[in-house]
């Protein structure tokens, strides 16, 4: 069962990532010459000084609020800061691992990669459907960390929110060790991007091509943290929302591949990962908190 010093250290293990990531997007920026940066580097420095105001005012408060503030302000501020990842791997990455993953993928898939085999499925309403099942992924991030904050529920919420920072902590290793910017970008030649010339997928394509990062492939946290957050609503008791989550889930994690985002293995590591901090934020710590959702 996790202990409060093991949240605590975690949570400055976490504050610390996010740092390294704002110092070397704002030095990769500089190099760069990225003045589109300038808004995640600056609001970002300002959410993370806040995020560290906050984390010790909670320790040394006597009271504990209704409201996990702390849990919330983390998922900000790594939205803020996220988009310098683009600045590391542009300014001061000079490889990728786009032809490992390929080559691996292909050797685990019987010859073929994991995407290569989606091509023979593709079709006008599947691309659309799937594209907003990827588009999707955001506004379930955004719908259950309002959920969870809302309730008032202050474990629920501390356990929801370390799981998902635990995700995104796991990722960003992850990034940042083996760096790869997917099948699309990397293999033009072998796969066609778009899949489909429909409105959804253009306007998915238009979105993603403004947020890229050249280095957000592995291991896939789309994958991770929408099986995540499906999996804490089930095995916290509101096991209805998670049934009605579950279309989109497979849509999702699909849609990974389908759409030439994500190799397989991206997808099979970013399941694991979701596995094992459920295993840590779910079971570990018996979180039954049932309702008739």
């Amino acid at each position: 069962m996790l202990t409060t010093k093991a949240r605590m250290l975690f949570n400055h293990l976490f504050s610390l990532q996010l740092f390294i990531i704002w110092a070397l997007g704002t030095y990769g920026s500089w190099l760069t010459r990225a003045t589109e940066m300038l808004t995640p580097i600056f609001l970002g420095l300002f959410l993370w000084v806040l995020l560290i105001f906050i984390g010790y005012k909670e320790q040394q408060a006597t009271y504990r609020s209704r409201f996990y503030w702390f849990g919330l302000l983390q998922l900000i501020t790594c939205w803020t800061i996220f988009p310098l990842f683009k600045s590391i791997r542009y300014g001061l990455y000079q490889w990728s691992f786009d032809d490992i993953l390929y080559n691996l993928d292909k050797f685990l898939w019987f010859g073929k990669s994991l995407p290569e085999w989606t091509i023979s499925l593709q079709s006008g309403w599947l691309s659309e459907f799937l594209s907003f099942c990827y588009f999707s992924f955001y506004f379930l991030i955004i719908g259950s960390a309002l959920f969870f904050f809302l309730n008032r529920n202050n474990i629920l919420a501390k356990n929801y929110f370390f799981g998902l920072m635990l995700m995104y902590f796991f990722g960003f290793i992850g990034y940042f060790s083996i760096p790869a910017a997917g099948p699309y970008s990397a293999f033009p030649s072998d796969f066609n991007y778009p899949v489909y010339s429909g409105a959804m997928t253009l306007f998915l394509t238009d979105l993603v091509d403004k947020g890229i990062t050249g280095m957000d492939v592995f291991p896939s946290l789309h994958t991770g943290i929408t099986l995540f957050i499906v999996g804490f609503f089930y095995f916290s008791g509101y096991r209805k929302t998670a049934y009605c989550l579950s279309p989109i889930l497979i849509g999702l994690i699909l849609a990974t591949v389908y759409l030439h985002y994500h190799y397989g293995i991206d997808v099979i590591v970013g399941a694991l990962f979701a596995s094992l901090v459920l295993y840590i934020t779910c079971k570990n710590n018996k979180v039954e908190y049932g309702t008739h959702l």
